[in-house]
């Protein structure tokens, strides 16, 4: 009996571990205007809007390029994207919102002088 005690223990505690492993941070997207639509799905992800905030469970970490998508897909200005450990940054803001202030990054060949 004593076996089989430790058996189920085991089942028990592993089954445990790996949902904690399967867990994905929430992520929550700012908007400078109330949502058109309460679910959005962008890329495969579905985004719950109330109001001005969007909340979902993406697969991936946060990129300019999945706000932009999800910028696109709302029709609104991006003021805060990400979980609560990576937000994006103001200049990484400023790029998914398409904003022209903001200089990317070019690779140019360099120059001898």
């Amino acid at each position: 009996m004593s076996a089989f005690k430790t058996v189920c223990a085991a089942i028990v505690l592993s089954a445990g571990l790996a949902g904690a492993a399967y867990a994905r941070d929430v992520f929550t997207a700012r908007l400078d205007a109330p949502a058109q639509q309460s679910r959005v799905i962008v890329d495969q992800v579905i985004w719950n809007c109330d109001g001005d905030a969007c909340t979902a469970r993406p697969n991936r970490s946060a990129s300019v390029r999945a706000c932009r998508q999800f910028a696109r897909a709302t029709g609104a200005r991006v003021t805060a994207y990400g979980s609560e450990s990576a937000q994006l940054s103001a200049d990484e803001l400023a790029r998914c919102n398409g904003e022209s202030g903001v200089q990317q990054v070019q690779n140019t060949p360099a120059t001898a002088d």
